[in-house]
């Protein structure tokens, strides 16, 4: 599944400046908070997010292709995609918190998202000692599986009835009086075709498609 963050964003408009974003977290300060929440920042690591936003440590960069969390909000629900992959370069602005994890706020919707800078163990050179494996490879099952996020105004859904009715006359023009049985595996073949594109609307609260829609 795609999730569009043009459709579930935080911000109303695009914003400017840091002084735009913090003004809309200050307005809507429960969403801003939920949304810090769901990416994983702490209390203390959202303050200092605001407050690095007034004082001038916002810096307006190309963001990664790749964050751990990207918040996101459909019909009043709060979510986060994880691991998280932008499909396009996207630019906006980052704050890279006292503990090394870093904040990024897309322009384009405000959505405000964490980059994790944990310090990985290593495992030791000795190849005879196995026993300090297990938390590396624990870790490494433990991964996400990436989602890619696209930040583009909806598409269309593309058609799929229209061309049912050509396929069906042409095997009635072939093989006798046309039957409306020709026409079911026709329009399924349609509607697996738009499964395929992506095009089956998630639950509201993970996110919307590539079209722009969810189901309740």
């Amino acid at each position: 599944m795609i999730v569009n963050m043009y459709v579930d964003h935080l911000m109303d408009q695009k914003p400017q400046n840091p002084e735009e974003v913090w003004n809309a977290a200050k307005l809507h300060g429960k969403l801003f908070s939920d949304a810090a929440e769901r990416i994983g920042l702490t209390p203390r690591e959202y303050h200092e997010f605001l407050a690095d936003l007034l004082d001038g440590k916002a810096v307006y960069v190309r963001l990664p292709r790749r964050v751990d969390a990207m918040s996101g909000v459909r019909r009043g629900a709060v979510y986060a995609v994880h691991n998280a992959v932008m499909t396009q370069p996207v630019m906006g602005w980052r704050v890279r918190l006292a503990d090394g994890n870093e904040v990024y706020v897309p322009q384009v919707c405000g959505n405000i998202s964490l980059l994790r800078h944990a310090a990985v163990a290593v495992a030791p050179a000795s190849p005879r000692s196995t026993a300090y494996h297990a938390p590396y490879t624990e870790a490494v099952a433990s991964v996400p599986k990436e989602t890619p996020v696209i930040m583009t105004p909806p598409q269309e859904a593309a058609p799929v009835v229209e061309t049912a009715p050509v396929v069906a006359q042409a095997v009635s023009a072939n093989h006798g009086p046309f039957t409306p049985f020709w026409f079911i595996p026709v329009a399924l073949g349609g509607l697996v075709a738009a499964v395929n594109h992506g095009n089956t609307p998630p639950p509201c609260n993970q996110g919307s498609n590539a079209v722009g829609v969810c189901s309740k």
